[in-house]
């Protein structure tokens, strides 16, 4: 995440009470990737290793393969003429229309960062990688996933959901870094298929399913950690009087090899201070993504998760999308799940997050 010399003052906040739920709310981006048997738009990066033809793996082994497009979902390429699945891979053919990448792009001899083995990591921000992936839709054996799943938090968050239930005044407020900003989402690049946020589609897919109004804040600002965040909690959070308040700092915390405990000190102090104005303010605590292991962004984010998981209780939940990012990894490339290479979401990814923690709110037969 690069760094901003930005005051409160400066932030730009996202304010919308419900109006008309987009269609991507209920279907499509928000429907689980671990229910069912069929994947939509899964996003790859093909690679071509070594002057090999350009492949990459899907998270399921595929049943049918019904659809390749751009990232954009503008263009169809054909089987058999652009790609073929072979051997556990997706393949593209001599000749195909179909964008791709060659490891030697992906590491080349100068750049912003520097890899841990030598040499520099390909970085782009804005829609640079989201228009180098593709878009795979599939039918596949059901019950594939051996992840984490999300935790229905109903009981814990038990004022947020009585509001939703009766449909009272609601207000979330989304607080953290440029990932909880929505840095690289399509919508944010302004380019298709204009994916918001994942804090947009979390709130999208309460109001749909509650069927009610919520007003939605997100003070997120890019390149910032928990210290910030502690620092400028009383008017970035608690000032602002919100119902429920997602707290996803960590990977520049990690990535400045933070001590787990201070990075717990800092969160607990962000409750502490936003509980000092409204005693019955609820939390969703979210572990952050992974940054690229190649990168020298990785540092102590993996060790945030149980500290984290230790601020919970009455009131305060855990999303762990850490794990969630480590078991994608054992099955894709870091390049097919992100939006610049080093430490952002792309659309994909996006799509868990906000999967997640719609599953703390929605009870799993109804996600």
């Amino acid at each position: 995440m690069r760094k901003e010399v930005l005051t409160l003052a400066r932030i730009v906040v996202l304010t919308c009470w419900a109006g008309m739920v987009p269609s991507f709310a209920q279907e499509g981006p928000m429907t689980p990737f671990w229910k069912g048997k069929k994947v939509t738009n899964e996003s790859v990066l093909m690679i071509s290793k070594e002057g090999r033809p350009a492949e990459a793996s899907l998270l399921f082994k595929p049943k049918r393969i019904l659809r390749v497009s751009d990232s954009g979902l503008k263009t169809t390429y054909k089987k058999g003429k652009d790609w073929k699945y072979e051997d556990g891979k997706l393949i593209l053919l001599p000749g195909s229309a179909a964008v791709s990448m060659t490891d030697r792009e992906l590491a080349p001899d100068s750049g912003r960062f520097q890899g841990i083995h030598g040499g520099y990591i390909l970085h782009h921000e804005g829609s640079f990688f989201h228009e180098k992936q593709l878009a795979v839709t599939y039918r596949h054996k059901k019950g594939q996933w051996n992840g984490p799943l999300p935790r229905y938090a109903g009981d814990v968050l038990s004022g947020t959901l009585d509001k939703l239930r009766k449909k009272k005044d609601l207000h979330i407020l989304l607080f953290g870094d440029s990932i909880a900003a929505g840095a690289n989402a399509s919508a944010q690049s302004d380019v298709a298929p204009y994916l918001p946020s994942w804090g947009v589609l979390f709130v999208n897919r309460l109001k749909a399913y509650f069927k009610t109004d919520i007003r939605f804040t997100n003070t997120a600002v890019g390149g910032k950690n928990s210290r910030w965040g502690e620092e400028t909690a009383i008017e970035a959070v608690a000032a602002r009087h919100p119902d429920l308040v997602v707290i996803a700092f960590g990977m520049n915390d990690g990535t400045g090899k933070m001590p787990p405990e201070e990075f717990k000190q800092h969160i607990a102090a962000i409750m502490k201070q936003t509980r000092a104005v409204n005693p019955k303010v609820e939390f969703i605590l979210v572990s952050t993504m992974l940054p690229n292991p190649e990168s020298k962004f990785t540092g102590t984010q993996r060790d945030f998760k149980p500290l984290l998981q230790e601020l919970t209780g009455p009131g305060c939940t855990l999303v762990d999308i850490t794990a969630v990012h480590d078991e994608l990894l054992q099955h894709k490339s870091y390049q097919d799940l992100t939006g610049n290479n080093i430490n952002h979401p792309n659309d994909y990814l996006i799509r868990w997050y906000a999967q997640f923690l719609a599953g703390t709110l929605i009870p799993a037969k109804d996600l």
